[in-house]
């Protein structure tokens, strides 16, 4: 029996009934952290944008991702476009709305059900507001 346990054979009564499930890390509102998907007619609106929400710790970082192609339905007609993505890691508050050149923008908003710590606390840090 003692051969069998160091081999990593446990008996029936030994063995635990269930393992713990680990966790994943929530971040709980208002201080949760979202990345924030939106598409813009042009890299030099992209960059813009990005400027913009980064200078005013609105975002604490803007990836311009590589131009895309979009279809998608407008008015009743099929529509094609190139168009360049943003990944904006952000909080709940923002005025991209304001600063999207389009009258209907994509901003699709997710909230990650886990996140490393350190980059939620640097998200979070980045984007509040600084008193001098």
């Amino acid at each position: 029996m003692e051969h069998e346990q160091m081999k990593g054979g446990l008996d029936e009564a030994s063995r635990p009934a269930s393992l713990p499930q680990p966790e994943p890390v929530a971040m709980a509102p208002p201080d949760g952290i979202l990345l924030v998907l939106t598409t813009v007619g042009s890299r030099e609106e992209a960059g813009e944008i990005a400027q913009a929400l980064v200078e005013e710790r609105l975002a604490a970082c803007v990836d311009v991702v590589a131009d895309c192609s979009s279809t998608y339905r407008w008015q009743g007609a099929v529509e094609q476009a190139d168009e360049t993505m943003l990944l904006i890691k952000t909080r709940p508050r923002g005025r991209l709305r304001e600063l999207h050149p389009y009258d209907l923008p994509e901003i699709v908003a997710l909230s990650p059900d886990a996140v490393l710590p350190a980059y939620a606390a640097w998200v979070i840090g980045e984007t509040r507001r600084r008193f001098v």
